[in-house]
């Protein structure tokens, strides 16, 4: 068992607020699967849940030094990606 996720009283956002159900107004696209989800298999929701907190738990395990690296690959990572779409719009001429 992981210890609880707990935040500083100056971000003035919970623990609850974050790690809350989506709000289907704000993605309307999404509200129809969420819907079937929580209906059907609402196990799924409760891990995407659990995943969300297992990545919190294993930044905060990393030196600060290893989680500055990792964000900074992740974002060379989107920079790569996002050349290779501009670069496919490019070549079919849209």
């Amino acid at each position: 068992m992981r210890p609880p996720i707990v935040l500083p009283a100056e971000l003035g956002v919970t623990v609850e607020e974050i790690f809350r159900e989506v709000d289907r107004a704000l993605v309307p696209e999404l509200a129809a699967l969420l819907d079937h989800l929580a209906a059907c298999d609402p196990d799924v929701l409760a891990a995407v849940a659990d995943v969300d907190r297992s990545l919190i738990w294993s930044a905060l395990e990393c030196s600060p030094l290893t989680r500055l690296e990792r964000c900074s690959e992740n974002a060379e990572g989107i920079e790569r990606l996002r050349e290779a779409i501009d670069g496919k719009r490019e070549g079919s001429g849209s």
